[in-house]
């Protein structure tokens, strides 16, 4: 899939974000709705990177051919929040041990160079925001906030862009 691609489907949840800060005014009385809010941004941040997986695996699929692309299609239609990072790898084992190795390669090295540089493990990001996403959506716990939200979305992305530059590096060797 495009990175280009990618950034259109993650990018809404940054606009929605934008929105809910540009509407709803950070004030004491506005507390419970923004964390409603967080909470509906985390759903569709995650949901967004869902999208993402998917489409990845069908666009791999569908370099070889097109009837296992749609057997891609088919077989992960519905990921049902089966995106954490041992699924990503399972996903990259069941298409190609070589993207499996690779995505470890590449998660790796990412992730070390983003907590040397920044302080911040992408990998926590990632599995904190799915966190938040499943105690929001399953049990109705408002426990972030909007900007912590989109903050911790900007780091846990970067496994999202991984597990894609994975298996488009599979393709290309």
């Amino acid at each position: 899939m495009a990175r280009a691609e990618i950034d259109v489907i993650l990018g809404r949840g940054e606009v929605l974000a934008q929105e809910i800060n540009q509407f709803v005014p950070l004030e004491p009385k506005s507390t419970q709705f923004r964390a409603d809010l967080a909470g509906l941004l985390v759903v569709a941040l995650v949901a967004s990177y869902e999208t993402c997986v998917k489409e990845t695996l069908i666009a791999y699929a569908g370099r070889y051919h097109n009837q296992f692309a749609t057997f891609a299609q088919n077989n992960f239609d519905r990921l049902n929040s089966k995106i954490g990072i041992d699924d990503l790898y399972k996903y990259a084992r069941i298409f190609d041990a070589n993207v499996h190795t690779k995505f470890g390669v590449l998660v790796t090295a990412r992730t070390n160079r983003l907590k040397q540089k920044l302080g911040v493990d992408c990998k926590s990001s990632y599995k904190q925001l799915l966190s938040w996403r499943h105690d929001f959506a399953h049990a109705g716990l408002r426990n972030t906030t909007v900007e912590e939200a989109i903050r911790t979305h900007l780091f846990a992305k970067r496994i999202i862009y991984t597990f894609d530059d994975a298996f488009a590096e599979a393709v290309q060797a």
